[in-house]
């Protein structure tokens, strides 16, 4: 079993995209934040993504349907990440197991976030209390899947805005793909011409950020909102991602 193999098992699973890093690479990370921490054998971090379908926006482009309670809240983010993601994470999980590897499957959950609910006490000295949260965001480019916009978003050369990851530890030594050199940001405000960048503001934004519930730490999903609908379609416009379609996400963006 290498990176070739689970890379091909993790796609027929359903994963749309996925990479590789050592878990050498979180040297020097928060104790609280270290995958390590939570599979001390662990050598490999496998990220794999499941794309969100492009037309859940449009209800919330045109105006029609809102993020909240809509197709978007449905089909790009509950369902997707606690079924469809799930499903693959768990075939993937299974499938290695089998050969005789563990892996540990992690969400995607905002670390930050986390932080704010500690859980638990340790266990014993020097161990770190639960819980472990890995920052998704730094481990999917780790793994050489995109990069983090100037909106706090993660973009992809393939959808751009439009995905969600989960994570697996794993005690397989696995070769590391290459952390992205893109840039995607240079020259380009359309996320900040939309919104302004101020959480407080988010909370309050009636144009398609989600405020979700404690089950997702009560973070703010902006990938609907106004700044995340511009930013895919400035990233749309510029050629910046492999995925084309017949019809433009919007006419005029800067």
């Amino acid at each position: 079993m290498d990176a070739i193999s689970i890379k091909e098992a993790a796609r027929k699973f359903g994963a749309d995209l996925v990479g590789i890093t050592s878990l050498d690479k979180f040297e020097g990370t928060a104790p609280e934040n270290d995958p390590r921490n939570i599979f001390k054998q662990g050598k490999s971090m496998i990220v794999i993504g499941r794309r969100i379908p492009r037309g859940t926006l449009r209800g919330v482009e045109t105006g029609s349907v809102s993020a909240q309670n809509g197709v978007f809240e449905d089909f790009g983010l509950v369902m997707l990440e606690d079924q469809f993601l799930a499903k693959a994470t768990y075939d993937l999980v299974i499938w290695m197991e089998s050969a005789g590897f563990e892996a540990v499957p992690m969400f995607g959950y905002d670390a930050e976030a986390a932080a704010k609910y500690p859980l638990g006490s340790p266990v014993a000295p020097g161990k770190t209390a639960p819980n472990v949260y890995v920052d998704w965001k730094l481990a999917a480019r780790l793994c050489g899947l995109g990069e983090v916009g100037r909106n706090g978003l993660f973009i992809t050369p393939e959808f751009g805005t439009l995905q969600r990851f989960a994570m697996l530890i794993t005690d397989l030594e696995l070769e590391s793909d290459k952390i992205t050199e893109r840039n995607v940001c240079h020259d380009c405000n359309a996320c900040m011409d939309a919104c302004p960048l101020n959480n407080s503001l988010c909370r309050r934004c009636e144009g398609g950020a989600i405020q979700t519930s404690f089950g997702r730490f009560h973070t703010i999903d902006k990938i609907s909102a106004p700044c995340g609908r511009a930013c895919l379609a400035s990233l749309e416009k510029r050629n910046l991602i492999s995925r084309k379609f017949s019809t433009a996400f919007r006419k005029e963006v800067k």
